[in-house]
Protein backbone atom coordinates (compact mmCIF):
# COMPACT_ATOMS: atom_id res chain seq x y z
CA UNK A 1 0.00 0.00 0.00
CA UNK A 2 2.85 2.34 0.18
CA UNK A 3 3.66 2.59 -3.21
CA UNK A 4 0.09 3.46 -3.74
CA UNK A 5 0.23 5.66 -1.29
CA UNK A 6 3.83 7.63 -2.58
CA UNK A 7 2.44 7.79 -5.83
CA UNK A 8 -1.12 9.28 -4.92
CA UNK A 9 0.78 11.66 -2.51
CA UNK A 10 3.17 12.59 -5.66
CA UNK A 11 -0.17 12.83 -8.08
CA UNK A 12 -1.99 15.09 -4.81
CA UNK A 13 1.26 17.28 -4.83
CA UNK A 14 2.19 17.87 -8.13
CA UNK A 15 -1.74 18.80 -9.44
CA UNK A 16 -2.47 20.43 -6.66
CA UNK A 17 -5.95 18.82 -5.84
CA UNK A 18 -6.68 16.63 -3.05
CA UNK A 19 -9.87 15.67 -3.89
CA UNK A 20 -11.32 11.88 -3.94
CA UNK A 21 -12.50 12.37 -7.52
CA UNK A 22 -9.22 13.15 -9.12
CA UNK A 23 -6.74 10.83 -7.46
CA UNK A 24 -9.77 7.89 -8.39
CA UNK A 25 -9.39 9.27 -12.47
CA UNK A 26 -5.51 9.78 -12.03
CA UNK A 27 -5.13 6.20 -10.83
CA UNK A 28 -7.63 4.16 -11.57
CA UNK A 29 -9.10 2.89 -8.73
CA UNK A 30 -12.51 3.46 -6.42
CA UNK A 31 -14.36 6.35 -4.79
CA UNK A 32 -13.96 4.14 -1.57
CA UNK A 33 -9.56 3.41 -2.03
CA UNK A 34 -9.03 6.85 -3.18
CA UNK A 35 -11.21 8.63 0.03
CA UNK A 36 -8.35 5.57 2.40
CA UNK A 37 -5.41 6.97 0.34
CA UNK A 38 -6.54 10.65 1.38
CA UNK A 39 -7.14 9.50 5.00
CA UNK A 40 -3.41 7.80 5.17
CA UNK A 41 -2.07 11.20 3.68
CA UNK A 42 -3.85 13.11 6.15
CA UNK A 43 -2.68 10.75 8.93
CA UNK A 44 1.03 11.70 7.87
CA UNK A 45 0.07 15.47 7.97
CA UNK A 46 0.58 15.66 4.47
CA UNK A 47 -3.35 16.62 3.45
CA UNK A 48 -6.37 18.37 6.14
CA UNK A 49 -9.49 17.25 6.86
CA UNK A 50 -12.23 16.50 4.71
CA UNK A 51 -14.75 19.91 4.38
CA UNK A 52 -17.62 18.48 2.36
CA UNK A 53 -16.94 18.29 -0.98
CA UNK A 54 -14.32 21.19 -1.47
CA UNK A 55 -10.91 19.97 -2.20
CA UNK A 56 -8.68 19.19 0.94
CA UNK A 57 -5.90 21.69 1.71
CA UNK A 58 -2.09 20.40 1.03
CA UNK A 59 0.17 21.17 3.82
CA UNK A 60 3.25 19.39 2.06
CA UNK A 61 5.62 20.20 -1.22
CA UNK A 62 8.09 17.94 -3.18
CA UNK A 63 11.42 19.14 -4.63
CA UNK A 64 11.89 19.24 -8.14
CA UNK A 65 15.03 18.33 -7.69
CA UNK A 66 15.60 15.02 -5.64
CA UNK A 67 11.58 14.40 -5.37
CA UNK A 68 11.55 14.47 -1.70
CA UNK A 69 8.44 15.40 0.06
CA UNK A 70 8.05 17.30 3.53
CA UNK A 71 6.40 20.04 5.41
CA UNK A 72 9.51 22.51 6.06
CA UNK A 73 12.88 23.36 3.94
CA UNK A 74 11.73 23.69 0.82
CA UNK A 75 12.34 27.18 -1.22
CA UNK A 76 9.75 28.32 -3.80
CA UNK A 77 11.71 30.65 -7.21
CA UNK A 78 8.27 32.07 -8.23
CA UNK A 79 9.21 33.82 -11.07
CA UNK A 80 11.06 30.74 -12.57
CA UNK A 81 10.04 30.50 -15.83
CA UNK A 82 7.98 28.30 -17.15
CA UNK A 83 6.35 28.14 -13.69
CA UNK A 84 7.43 28.10 -10.18
CA UNK A 85 10.03 25.94 -8.81
CA UNK A 86 10.08 24.43 -5.51
CA UNK A 87 13.56 22.79 -4.43
CA UNK A 88 15.23 21.87 -1.13
CA UNK A 89 16.38 24.52 1.13
CA UNK A 90 19.59 22.74 1.93
CA UNK A 91 21.89 22.17 -0.53
CA UNK A 92 23.56 19.27 1.27
CA UNK A 93 19.42 17.37 0.95
CA UNK A 94 18.99 17.78 -2.25
CA UNK A 95 20.79 14.65 -3.70
CA UNK A 96 20.83 15.99 -7.62
CA UNK A 97 22.43 19.28 -8.86
CA UNK A 98 21.28 22.63 -7.50
CA UNK A 99 19.46 25.07 -9.78
CA UNK A 100 20.88 28.10 -10.16
CA UNK A 101 18.25 30.85 -8.35
CA UNK A 102 16.38 32.89 -10.86
CA UNK A 103 17.93 36.78 -10.79
CA UNK A 104 16.27 39.57 -11.23
CA UNK A 105 17.07 41.79 -14.40
CA UNK A 106 17.96 45.23 -12.73
CA UNK A 107 16.80 47.88 -14.76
Amino acid sequence: MTADLDRAAALVITNNLAAPSALQRWMGVTFREAQNLLNDMQERGYVGPANGSAARTIHVQRCEQCDRIGVRGFTTYPKHEPRPLTVCSNKAACRKRWPTPPVDEAP
